[in-house]
């Protein structure tokens, strides 16, 4: 059995989920129109430990996003896993923030584009087939540039993350269909499961969150 904590802070999103198994057993999440995780974070995991009525050593790894995203959520998101998993003795596990939005897009054939905003006209992005896996390293790109235009037309693209889709004109003609939304811990349960079934842990001491 495998029991895992789940923080997600990469955006305005305030994100925790506890899973178990893979499977989330509840989440608390707030999506504020400001950065709220300094105040919201720790309130959030309290009140999760208490709702799902398990004890904090119960929990066998802490799972944390590492970004890219906003530097200072991630920190704090971060601080906050370091903290709990040196306290109980317990593995650091990671991933990254456009991974976990590919999460919430189902498709049959094309290809995912989640993106993240970082300033003025600048996203962070990558992009990922139709079974979600990563074809292309996460860059950071400008709104409009050939990345965003160069599929074939054969092939769907979805675009959707916490960036403004007003000017659908900068994305490809043979778009499907874009949604706003934000990276979430519940996305995170699975995910983190394999992590932690294949052991693959981060070192508490040195890790970092993932920022351009």
């Amino acid at each position: 059995m495998s029991l895992i904590l789940n923080l997600e802070t990469s955006t305005k999103n305030c994100s925790v989920s506890i899973a178990k198994n893979g499977v989330c057993l509840m989440s608390i999440e707030e999506n504020s129109n400001e950065f709220l995780h300094s105040e919201k974070l720790h309130t959030f995991i309290q009140n999760a430990i208490q709702i799902s009525k398990i004890d904090l050593s119960h929990l066998e790894s802490i799972c944390v996003s590492k970004g890219p995203g906003s530097y200072t959520s991630l920190r704090i998101g971060i601080s906050a896993a370091k903290g709990l998993c040196c306290a109980l003795g317990i593995p650091l596990l990671s991933l990254d923030s456009l991974t976990i939005l590919s999460q919430k897009i189902n498709i049959q054939n094309g290809f995912l584009i989640p993106m993240i905003h970082a300033k003025s006209d600048l996203v962070y992005t990558s992009l990922f087939n139709h079974s979600k896996k990563m074809l292309y390293p996460i860059s950071i790109k400008k709104l409009g540039d050939n990345f965003f235009k160069s599929f074939p037309k054969k092939n769907k693209v979805y675009f959707f993350g916490n960036v403004d889709f007003s000017e659908k004109k900068i994305f490809s003609e043979n778009f499907r269909f874009i949604f706003r939304m934000s990276p979430s811990a519940i996305e995170m349960s699975f995910l983190s499961y394999v992590k932690f079934c294949n052991k693959e842990f981060n070192k508490i001491e040195t890790f970092r969150p993932f920022y351009f």
